[in-house]
């Protein structure tokens, strides 16, 4: 048996919804963290520093609102589908999502027109609350007593560590290409540590609560031949973190020009990074099984 992926709409708009929170979290505590570099110089102000990253965070999360329309019959009356928020978490899901999407084009106007940095803080630390939400929300969607291998606190966790793994596996790479000017190597620094304690962590999260009494604690809820399957595949992304982790010191590495330079160590490390989570949530999305179906 293969793994199905008509799923790929929603595998690849949990993912990506997920992955833009967390590199917004990321970039506002380093950005809190390092103030002083990204507003201290009266000469440079916050635009050129944040005006980028800001629109590139607009841009994945409008791609990712755009994905999900494929999964609706009727993509024209999406918008009907907010109309339930005192009962649908589906509801909740599309007006957080488009709360943070509506941060999002705030805070890049907000950028570009020079606006007060305390304003701009502001702002930002309403959107980590409203990210930090999402996940938590996105998750109770899945969450239903007919799918038992959905039904537990495995499906909230999983998706809070694809919000904090993928987001801290794109900050390598947007260091790198945003930030043109370093404060020495603090950003750098700061930026190397928190992906590696986010792979490290999530590394061992996925051993614990996913091969050990994860996945492989519902056996009797999955059809045998799928259940071999999925625990197979599920096998590989261990491997593919321990990878990405391996590969995180060489960003740093005196020997090693590439963290200055190059691309190529921080587009691998975000490569394994979201082939890992997309393995996952394909396999998460297999598992459906419906009791009394």
């Amino acid at each position: 048996m293969k793994i199905s992926l008509k799923e790929w709409p929603l595998i690849i708009f949990t993912v990506l919804v997920q992955t833009v929170v967390g590199f917004f979290v990321f970039l506002f505590v380093l950005v809190v963290i390092n103030r002083h570099y990204f507003f201290g110089s009266a000469s440079i102000g916050p635009f050129s520093r944040l005006f980028r990253p800001a629109l590139s965070l607009l841009l994945l999360m409008g791609l990712s609102l755009i994905v999900s329309l494929f999964h609706l019959g009727h993509p024209s009356a999406a918008y009907l589908a907010i109309t339930n928020l005192k009962s649908s978490w589906l509801s909740r899901e599309i007006l957080g999502s488009s709360l943070f999407f509506g941060g999002l084009v705030l805070l890049t106007v907000f950028i570009f027109l020079g606006c007060s940095p305390v304003l701009i803080l502001i702002i930002a630390f309403l959107e980590v609350l409203v990210g930090l939400a999402m996940p938590f929300i996105m998750s109770k969607i899945y969450r239903l007593p007919a799918v038992p291998a959905w039904n537990n606190c495995r499906t909230t966790l999983s998706f809070y560590l694809t919000t904090f793994l993928a987001g801290a596996g794109c900050l390598p790479l947007a260091g790198r290409y945003f930030f043109s000017a370093w404060p020495g190597s603090t950003l750098a620094r700061q930026t190397i540590i928190i992906l590696q304690v986010s792979l490290f962590f999530s590394t061992g999260c996925l051993l614990l609560f996913d091969q050990v009494v994860g996945l492989f604690s519902l056996k009797s809820e999955i059809q045998p031949e799928k259940f071999q399957s999925l625990k197979k595949i599920s096998k590989i992304r261990p491997g593919l973190l321990i990878l990405a982790f391996l590969s995180s010191f060489f960003l740093s590495w005196p020997a090693s020009s590439s963290w200055l330079s190059g691309f190529f160590w921080p587009a691998l490390i975000l490569a394994l990074v979201i082939i890992e989570e997309i393995i996952g949530r394909a396999v998460f999305f297999n598992l459906y099984e419906r009791l009394g179906v």
